[in-house]
Protein backbone atom coordinates (compact mmCIF):
# COMPACT_ATOMS: atom_id res chain seq x y z
CA UNK A 1 0.00 0.00 0.00
CA UNK A 2 1.67 3.56 -0.93
CA UNK A 3 1.44 5.86 1.83
CA UNK A 4 1.58 9.02 -0.05
CA UNK A 5 2.28 10.19 -3.31
CA UNK A 6 3.90 13.71 -4.15
CA UNK A 7 2.89 14.43 -7.83
CA UNK A 8 3.01 16.41 -11.34
CA UNK A 9 6.37 18.45 -10.14
CA UNK A 10 9.84 18.88 -11.26
CA UNK A 11 11.57 16.65 -9.82
CA UNK A 12 15.66 16.89 -9.13
CA UNK A 13 16.49 13.42 -7.86
CA UNK A 14 19.86 14.01 -7.33
CA UNK A 15 20.50 10.50 -8.07
CA UNK A 16 23.73 9.22 -9.47
CA UNK A 17 22.45 10.14 -12.89
CA UNK A 18 21.31 13.81 -11.70
CA UNK A 19 18.22 13.54 -13.55
CA UNK A 20 15.19 16.18 -13.64
CA UNK A 21 11.63 14.71 -14.42
CA UNK A 22 9.83 17.83 -15.53
CA UNK A 23 6.55 15.89 -14.57
CA UNK A 24 7.51 13.81 -11.87
CA UNK A 25 6.48 11.94 -9.14
CA UNK A 26 7.72 10.21 -5.61
CA UNK A 27 5.38 7.28 -4.24
CA UNK A 28 6.29 6.41 -0.80
CA UNK A 29 5.83 3.08 1.48
CA UNK A 30 6.63 2.58 5.01
CA UNK A 31 8.67 5.58 5.40
CA UNK A 32 11.13 4.76 2.38
CA UNK A 33 10.88 5.78 -1.15
CA UNK A 34 9.10 3.05 -3.20
CA UNK A 35 9.82 4.68 -6.77
CA UNK A 36 10.32 8.09 -8.94
CA UNK A 37 10.00 9.07 -12.13
CA UNK A 38 7.14 10.36 -14.40
CA UNK A 39 4.12 11.24 -13.10
CA UNK A 40 2.04 8.56 -15.20
CA UNK A 41 4.34 5.67 -14.70
CA UNK A 42 4.58 6.69 -10.89
CA UNK A 43 0.52 7.23 -10.38
CA UNK A 44 -0.46 3.97 -12.65
CA UNK A 45 1.70 1.44 -10.20
CA UNK A 46 0.85 2.90 -7.32
CA UNK A 47 -2.96 3.67 -7.11
CA UNK A 48 -5.55 4.74 -4.24
CA UNK A 49 -2.33 6.40 -2.30
CA UNK A 50 -3.36 7.47 1.03
CA UNK A 51 -2.54 10.73 0.49
CA UNK A 52 -1.63 12.71 -2.20
CA UNK A 53 0.28 16.12 -2.56
CA UNK A 54 -0.64 17.94 -6.07
CA UNK A 55 3.00 19.45 -6.39
CA UNK A 56 2.09 21.24 -10.08
CA UNK A 57 4.48 24.58 -10.43
CA UNK A 58 6.58 22.94 -7.88
CA UNK A 59 10.21 21.64 -7.16
CA UNK A 60 10.52 18.37 -5.43
CA UNK A 61 13.56 18.11 -3.95
CA UNK A 62 15.50 15.49 -1.34
CA UNK A 63 15.39 17.29 1.91
CA UNK A 64 18.22 19.78 3.11
CA UNK A 65 21.18 18.66 5.25
CA UNK A 66 22.59 21.41 7.62
CA UNK A 67 26.19 20.28 8.18
CA UNK A 68 27.02 22.71 11.18
CA UNK A 69 25.20 24.74 13.54
CA UNK A 70 24.76 25.46 17.35
CA UNK A 71 21.96 24.41 19.78
CA UNK A 72 21.37 27.75 22.15
CA UNK A 73 21.92 30.13 19.83
CA UNK A 74 18.55 30.70 19.01
CA UNK A 75 18.07 32.27 21.69
CA UNK A 76 20.51 34.54 21.82
CA UNK A 77 20.60 35.77 18.58
CA UNK A 78 21.84 39.34 17.74
CA UNK A 79 22.52 40.12 21.49
CA UNK A 80 25.78 42.21 21.51
CA UNK A 81 25.11 44.59 18.26
CA UNK A 82 28.27 42.72 16.15
CA UNK A 83 30.06 42.65 19.30
CA UNK A 84 31.65 39.07 18.22
CA UNK A 85 33.69 39.16 21.46
CA UNK A 86 31.20 39.57 23.82
CA UNK A 87 28.90 37.95 22.58
CA UNK A 88 31.19 34.65 22.46
CA UNK A 89 31.60 35.80 26.49
CA UNK A 90 27.90 36.16 26.62
CA UNK A 91 26.77 32.34 25.51
CA UNK A 92 29.24 31.22 28.19
CA UNK A 93 27.77 32.50 30.78
CA UNK A 94 24.70 31.67 29.40
CA UNK A 95 25.08 28.15 28.71
CA UNK A 96 27.27 27.23 32.03
CA UNK A 97 25.87 29.25 34.46
CA UNK A 98 22.32 30.84 33.05
CA UNK A 99 20.08 27.53 30.97
CA UNK A 100 17.99 25.04 32.62
CA UNK A 101 17.04 22.34 30.74
CA UNK A 102 13.58 24.33 29.59
CA UNK A 103 16.38 26.82 28.30
CA UNK A 104 17.30 24.33 25.90
CA UNK A 105 13.98 22.30 25.11
CA UNK A 106 12.79 26.13 24.29
CA UNK A 107 15.59 26.56 21.92
CA UNK A 108 15.38 23.54 20.39
CA UNK A 109 11.85 23.40 19.64
CA UNK A 110 12.02 26.85 17.76
CA UNK A 111 15.35 26.04 15.80
CA UNK A 112 14.01 22.50 14.71
CA UNK A 113 10.75 24.57 13.52
CA UNK A 114 12.57 26.81 11.79
CA UNK A 115 14.63 24.08 9.64
CA UNK A 116 11.52 22.51 9.02
CA UNK A 117 9.80 25.37 7.62
CA UNK A 118 13.31 26.11 5.66
CA UNK A 119 13.07 22.39 4.06
CA UNK A 120 16.41 21.37 6.30
CA UNK A 121 14.98 17.72 7.43
CA UNK A 122 18.85 16.76 8.87
CA UNK A 123 20.68 18.96 10.89
CA UNK A 124 23.91 18.62 13.47
CA UNK A 125 23.27 20.79 16.20
CA UNK A 126 26.20 21.55 18.67
CA UNK A 127 25.09 21.78 22.26
CA UNK A 128 26.72 24.98 22.65
CA UNK A 129 28.79 26.95 21.06
CA UNK A 130 32.89 28.00 21.12
CA UNK A 131 35.45 25.34 22.04
CA UNK A 132 34.49 26.20 26.05
CA UNK A 133 30.91 26.45 26.26
CA UNK A 134 29.66 23.01 25.81
CA UNK A 135 26.42 21.97 28.10
CA UNK A 136 28.46 18.65 29.02
CA UNK A 137 27.49 19.03 32.67
CA UNK A 138 24.82 16.75 33.44
CA UNK A 139 22.82 14.35 29.93
CA UNK A 140 19.53 15.66 31.05
CA UNK A 141 20.35 18.81 28.84
CA UNK A 142 21.25 17.13 25.95
CA UNK A 143 18.26 15.32 26.32
CA UNK A 144 15.58 18.36 26.98
CA UNK A 145 17.57 19.64 23.29
CA UNK A 146 16.58 15.91 21.84
CA UNK A 147 12.69 16.40 23.20
CA UNK A 148 12.73 20.02 21.61
CA UNK A 149 13.63 18.68 18.47
CA UNK A 150 11.03 15.40 18.55
CA UNK A 151 8.26 17.32 18.72
CA UNK A 152 9.23 18.89 15.53
CA UNK A 153 9.91 15.81 14.12
CA UNK A 154 13.29 16.23 11.93
CA UNK A 155 16.45 14.43 12.20
CA UNK A 156 19.15 15.60 14.00
CA UNK A 157 23.31 15.02 14.75
CA UNK A 158 23.65 16.60 18.49
CA UNK A 159 27.36 17.17 19.06
CA UNK A 160 28.31 17.28 22.53
CA UNK A 161 31.97 16.41 23.97
CA UNK A 162 34.70 17.85 26.28
CA UNK A 163 35.82 21.57 26.58
CA UNK A 164 39.16 22.58 26.76
CA UNK A 165 41.41 22.47 29.45
CA UNK A 166 41.57 23.56 32.57
CA UNK A 167 39.82 21.61 34.52
CA UNK A 168 37.39 21.39 36.47
CA UNK A 169 34.69 24.24 35.05
CA UNK A 170 31.85 25.84 36.94
CA UNK A 171 28.14 25.00 35.91
CA UNK A 172 24.92 25.83 37.41
CA UNK A 173 23.28 22.37 37.01
CA UNK A 174 19.77 21.39 36.57
CA UNK A 175 18.85 22.11 39.80
CA UNK A 176 20.13 25.02 39.92
CA UNK A 177 23.44 24.67 41.94
CA UNK A 178 26.81 25.83 40.93
CA UNK A 179 29.74 22.70 41.29
CA UNK A 180 33.02 22.51 39.38
CA UNK A 181 32.69 19.74 36.58
CA UNK A 182 35.85 17.68 35.99
CA UNK A 183 36.92 16.17 32.29
CA UNK A 184 35.90 12.86 33.79
CA UNK A 185 32.10 13.99 34.29
CA UNK A 186 31.90 15.25 30.95
CA UNK A 187 33.22 12.24 29.87
CA UNK A 188 30.54 10.27 31.75
CA UNK A 189 27.90 12.95 29.98
CA UNK A 190 28.69 11.99 26.06
CA UNK A 191 28.46 8.10 27.50
CA UNK A 192 25.34 8.21 28.79
CA UNK A 193 24.35 10.53 26.20
CA UNK A 194 25.03 8.11 23.42
CA UNK A 195 23.67 5.18 25.16
CA UNK A 196 20.39 6.82 25.62
CA UNK A 197 19.73 8.83 22.91
CA UNK A 198 22.13 7.65 19.84
CA UNK A 199 19.91 5.93 17.46
CA UNK A 200 16.55 6.36 18.63
CA UNK A 201 13.76 8.56 16.82
CA UNK A 202 15.89 10.21 14.12
CA UNK A 203 18.21 11.20 16.57
CA UNK A 204 22.06 10.42 16.37
CA UNK A 205 24.91 12.07 18.81
CA UNK A 206 28.27 13.02 17.51
CA UNK A 207 31.02 13.53 19.94
CA UNK A 208 32.89 16.44 19.78
CA UNK A 209 36.45 18.06 20.86
CA UNK A 210 38.23 21.16 20.96
CA UNK A 211 40.75 22.77 18.13
CA UNK A 212 44.14 23.07 19.28
CA UNK A 213 46.84 24.71 17.77
CA UNK A 214 48.60 26.39 20.90
CA UNK A 215 50.21 23.02 22.26
CA UNK A 216 52.81 21.67 20.10
CA UNK A 217 55.47 22.61 22.07
CA UNK A 218 54.21 21.88 25.07
CA UNK A 219 54.78 17.77 25.42
CA UNK A 220 52.34 17.62 28.73
CA UNK A 221 49.95 19.21 27.11
CA UNK A 222 49.90 17.42 23.96
CA UNK A 223 49.84 14.07 26.13
CA UNK A 224 46.81 15.57 27.87
CA UNK A 225 44.79 16.53 24.75
CA UNK A 226 45.76 13.00 23.40
CA UNK A 227 44.46 11.22 26.37
CA UNK A 228 41.33 13.71 26.25
CA UNK A 229 40.53 12.69 22.90
CA UNK A 230 41.40 9.03 22.61
CA UNK A 231 38.72 8.50 25.84
CA UNK A 232 36.54 10.74 23.47
CA UNK A 233 36.76 9.16 20.26
CA UNK A 234 36.44 5.51 21.70
CA UNK A 235 33.02 6.84 23.28
CA UNK A 236 31.67 7.59 19.85
CA UNK A 237 33.27 4.67 18.04
CA UNK A 238 31.37 2.19 20.69
CA UNK A 239 28.23 3.69 19.49
CA UNK A 240 29.45 4.21 15.77
CA UNK A 241 28.96 7.92 16.35
CA UNK A 242 30.56 10.26 14.12
CA UNK A 243 33.37 12.82 15.57
CA UNK A 244 33.25 16.80 14.93
CA UNK A 245 35.06 19.70 15.18
CA UNK A 246 34.18 23.17 15.08
CA UNK A 247 36.63 25.90 13.73
CA UNK A 248 39.85 24.27 12.15
CA UNK A 249 42.17 26.66 10.43
CA UNK A 250 46.07 27.66 9.43
CA UNK A 251 47.82 24.13 10.64
CA UNK A 252 45.32 23.04 13.07
CA UNK A 253 43.66 19.76 10.48
CA UNK A 254 47.31 18.86 10.38
CA UNK A 255 47.78 18.70 14.00
CA UNK A 256 44.72 16.92 14.92
CA UNK A 257 45.86 13.64 12.42
CA UNK A 258 49.31 13.68 12.98
CA UNK A 259 49.83 14.66 16.45
CA UNK A 260 46.08 13.61 18.55
CA UNK A 261 44.88 11.10 16.26
CA UNK A 262 41.78 12.23 15.91
CA UNK A 263 40.83 12.39 12.08
CA UNK A 264 39.46 8.77 9.87
CA UNK A 265 36.62 8.84 7.67
CA UNK A 266 33.87 9.65 10.36
CA UNK A 267 35.23 12.91 11.64
CA UNK A 268 33.78 15.71 9.95
CA UNK A 269 35.44 19.70 10.66
CA UNK A 270 33.63 22.99 10.40
CA UNK A 271 35.01 26.16 8.84
CA UNK A 272 38.76 25.04 7.84
CA UNK A 273 40.20 28.16 6.85
CA UNK A 274 43.37 29.22 5.54
CA UNK A 275 44.47 26.09 5.38
CA UNK A 276 47.99 24.45 4.76
CA UNK A 277 48.92 21.72 2.15
CA UNK A 278 49.72 20.19 5.12
CA UNK A 279 46.25 20.45 6.35
CA UNK A 280 44.24 19.37 2.82
CA UNK A 281 46.74 16.14 3.03
CA UNK A 282 45.82 14.97 6.61
CA UNK A 283 42.43 15.30 5.07
CA UNK A 284 42.67 13.50 1.78
CA UNK A 285 45.04 10.53 3.81
CA UNK A 286 42.34 10.70 6.61
CA UNK A 287 39.04 10.77 4.44
CA UNK A 288 37.72 13.46 7.19
CA UNK A 289 34.99 15.60 5.77
CA UNK A 290 34.76 19.36 5.95
CA UNK A 291 31.82 21.54 6.57
CA UNK A 292 31.67 24.76 4.90
CA UNK A 293 30.45 27.72 6.70
CA UNK A 294 30.68 30.53 3.86
CA UNK A 295 28.13 32.91 5.87
CA UNK A 296 29.97 33.19 9.27
CA UNK A 297 32.30 35.33 10.65
CA UNK A 298 35.35 32.74 10.46
CA UNK A 299 34.59 32.98 6.12
CA UNK A 300 35.31 36.95 6.85
CA UNK A 301 38.11 36.11 8.83
CA UNK A 302 39.63 33.92 6.54
CA UNK A 303 39.12 32.24 3.26
CA UNK A 304 38.07 28.46 2.97
CA UNK A 305 39.32 27.02 0.28
CA UNK A 306 36.59 24.63 -0.51
CA UNK A 307 37.17 23.79 -4.55
CA UNK A 308 40.73 23.25 -3.99
CA UNK A 309 39.83 20.29 -1.59
CA UNK A 310 36.64 18.88 -3.89
CA UNK A 311 38.92 18.79 -6.56
CA UNK A 312 41.44 16.82 -4.28
CA UNK A 313 39.09 14.38 -3.52
CA UNK A 314 37.31 15.98 -0.42
CA UNK A 315 33.48 15.63 0.71
CA UNK A 316 32.64 19.40 1.36
CA UNK A 317 29.35 20.03 3.02
CA UNK A 318 27.22 23.81 3.79
CA UNK A 319 26.48 24.67 6.91
CA UNK A 320 24.76 27.33 8.43
CA UNK A 321 26.79 28.14 11.95
CA UNK A 322 22.98 29.12 12.63
CA UNK A 323 21.23 31.14 13.92
CA UNK A 324 23.04 33.18 16.15
CA UNK A 325 24.51 36.32 15.54
CA UNK A 326 23.65 37.26 12.25
CA UNK A 327 22.42 34.33 10.10
CA UNK A 328 19.21 32.31 9.68
CA UNK A 329 19.26 28.27 9.09
CA UNK A 330 17.91 28.89 5.18
CA UNK A 331 20.19 26.61 3.40
CA UNK A 332 18.98 28.35 0.25
CA UNK A 333 20.79 31.62 1.50
CA UNK A 334 23.85 30.09 2.03
CA UNK A 335 23.86 27.96 -0.95
CA UNK A 336 24.02 31.33 -2.80
CA UNK A 337 26.38 33.10 0.02
CA UNK A 338 29.11 29.97 -0.83
CA UNK A 339 28.84 30.90 -4.69
CA UNK A 340 29.38 34.30 -4.41
CA UNK A 341 31.87 33.92 -1.70
CA UNK A 342 34.46 31.71 -4.32
CA UNK A 343 33.32 33.89 -7.26
CA UNK A 344 34.47 37.20 -5.38
CA UNK A 345 37.73 35.49 -3.97
CA UNK A 346 38.97 34.28 -7.07
CA UNK A 347 37.15 37.00 -8.95
CA UNK A 348 35.96 34.20 -11.49
CA UNK A 349 32.24 34.00 -12.05
CA UNK A 350 32.81 30.65 -13.19
CA UNK A 351 32.81 28.68 -9.59
CA UNK A 352 30.72 26.62 -7.77
CA UNK A 353 28.17 26.16 -10.39
CA UNK A 354 24.55 25.73 -8.95
CA UNK A 355 24.83 22.31 -9.01
CA UNK A 356 27.25 21.49 -7.17
CA UNK A 357 25.93 23.64 -4.90
CA UNK A 358 22.66 22.25 -5.08
CA UNK A 359 25.14 18.94 -4.24
CA UNK A 360 26.76 20.12 -0.76
CA UNK A 361 23.26 20.22 1.09
CA UNK A 362 22.48 17.14 -0.42
CA UNK A 363 24.12 13.94 -1.32
CA UNK A 364 27.89 15.47 -0.46
CA UNK A 365 26.05 16.36 3.09
CA UNK A 366 24.93 12.61 3.17
CA UNK A 367 28.21 11.10 2.38
CA UNK A 368 30.01 13.83 4.79
CA UNK A 369 27.81 12.43 7.39
CA UNK A 370 28.18 8.71 6.72
CA UNK A 371 24.36 8.79 5.66
CA UNK A 372 24.52 8.34 1.88
CA UNK A 373 22.71 5.32 1.90
CA UNK A 374 19.94 6.79 3.69
CA UNK A 375 19.35 10.14 2.68
CA UNK A 376 20.46 12.98 0.46
CA UNK A 377 18.59 11.85 -2.98
CA UNK A 378 14.98 10.49 -4.07
CA UNK A 379 15.89 7.20 -4.71
CA UNK A 380 14.03 4.28 -4.17
CA UNK A 381 14.87 2.65 -0.88
CA UNK A 382 16.33 5.55 0.86
CA UNK A 383 14.41 7.14 3.67
CA UNK A 384 11.14 9.54 2.42
CA UNK A 385 12.90 12.76 3.13
CA UNK A 386 11.27 14.87 0.18
CA UNK A 387 10.54 18.49 0.22
CA UNK A 388 8.75 21.08 -2.57
CA UNK A 389 9.56 24.45 -3.48
CA UNK A 390 7.13 26.92 -5.14
CA UNK A 391 8.13 27.73 -8.68
CA UNK A 392 5.09 30.05 -9.47
CA UNK A 393 6.36 33.12 -6.88
CA UNK A 394 7.09 36.20 -9.13
CA UNK A 395 10.67 35.72 -8.50
CA UNK A 396 10.64 32.44 -9.67
CA UNK A 397 8.99 33.07 -12.96
CA UNK A 398 9.44 31.92 -15.52
CA UNK A 399 9.95 28.15 -14.13
CA UNK A 400 12.57 26.69 -16.58
CA UNK A 401 16.17 25.50 -15.61
CA UNK A 402 14.80 24.55 -12.84
CA UNK A 403 18.48 23.64 -10.40
CA UNK A 404 19.32 27.49 -11.15
CA UNK A 405 16.26 28.91 -10.20
CA UNK A 406 16.11 26.78 -6.89
CA UNK A 407 19.53 27.59 -5.67
CA UNK A 408 19.64 31.59 -7.42
CA UNK A 409 16.90 32.81 -6.53
CA UNK A 410 14.36 30.45 -4.25
CA UNK A 411 14.70 31.03 -0.09
CA UNK A 412 13.37 28.83 2.71
CA UNK A 413 9.96 30.79 2.58
CA UNK A 414 9.49 28.74 -1.18
CA UNK A 415 9.30 25.73 1.11
CA UNK A 416 5.85 24.67 0.57
CA UNK A 417 5.60 20.95 1.53
CA UNK A 418 8.18 18.76 3.98
CA UNK A 419 7.73 14.88 4.51
CA UNK A 420 10.70 13.41 6.92
CA UNK A 421 10.40 9.73 7.08
CA UNK A 422 7.12 9.65 5.18
CA UNK A 423 5.42 11.81 7.63
CA UNK A 424 4.08 14.80 5.66
CA UNK A 425 5.58 17.31 8.67
CA UNK A 426 4.64 20.40 6.56
CA UNK A 427 1.54 21.17 4.17
CA UNK A 428 1.58 24.16 1.76
CA UNK A 429 3.52 26.16 4.92
CA UNK A 430 1.68 24.70 7.35
CA UNK A 431 3.05 22.30 10.48
CA UNK A 432 -0.68 20.84 11.23
CA UNK A 433 1.04 19.35 14.18
CA UNK A 434 2.71 22.31 15.45
CA UNK A 435 1.54 25.71 16.83
CA UNK A 436 3.71 28.18 16.03
CA UNK A 437 2.26 30.76 17.76
CA UNK A 438 3.18 29.28 21.00
CA UNK A 439 6.76 27.85 20.26
CA UNK A 440 7.92 31.75 19.58
CA UNK A 441 6.07 32.60 22.96
CA UNK A 442 7.95 29.45 25.14
CA UNK A 443 11.36 30.74 23.12
CA UNK A 444 10.53 35.00 24.27
CA UNK A 445 9.59 33.71 27.80
CA UNK A 446 12.62 31.25 28.05
CA UNK A 447 14.82 34.36 26.17
CA UNK A 448 13.42 36.75 29.09
CA UNK A 449 14.45 34.80 31.97
CA UNK A 450 17.65 33.91 30.48
CA UNK A 451 18.49 37.68 29.95
CA UNK A 452 17.61 38.20 33.76
CA UNK A 453 19.29 35.03 35.18
CA UNK A 454 23.02 35.87 33.50
CA UNK A 455 22.26 40.01 34.05
CA UNK A 456 22.90 40.53 30.11
CA UNK A 457 19.81 42.76 29.47
CA UNK A 458 22.48 45.67 28.37
CA UNK A 459 22.88 42.90 25.52
CA UNK A 460 19.78 43.48 23.77
CA UNK A 461 20.57 47.18 23.80
CA UNK A 462 20.43 47.64 20.06
CA UNK A 463 22.71 49.75 18.09
CA UNK A 464 22.30 49.60 14.33
CA UNK A 465 25.22 51.97 13.77
CA UNK A 466 23.28 53.97 11.80
CA UNK A 467 25.29 56.70 9.98
CA UNK A 468 28.73 55.37 10.21
CA UNK A 469 30.24 53.38 7.72
CA UNK A 470 32.01 50.75 10.63
CA UNK A 471 30.56 49.16 13.70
Amino acid sequence: MTDLLIRGGVVITMDAERRVITDGAVAIAGGRIAAVGPTAEVAAAHPNAEQVIEARGKAILPGLIDGHAHAGHGLVKTMGSGDSAGWMEACRVIYTLASPPSFWQAEARLAAYERLRFGVTTGVSLLGGGDSVMRTDDPAFCAAHVAGVKEVGIRAIVAIGATRPPFPRPYVGADGVERPVSFEQQLATVEACLETLHGRDGIRIATLMPVYREAKHDPAKVAEIERHGRLIREAGRKHGALFHQDGHRAGSIDMAARMFGLLDRHAFLSHCTDLTDADIEALVTTGASVVHNPSAIAAVRGYCPAPRMMEAGVTVMIGSDATAPDRSGDMFRHMFQCIRYHQRHFRDEALIPPGKALEMVTVDAAKGLGLADEIGSLEPGKLADVITVDLTAPHMVPANMPVSRVVYFASGQDVRDVVVGGRALLRDGVAPHLDGAAIAEEASRETEAMLDRANLRPMVVEDPGWGRTRR
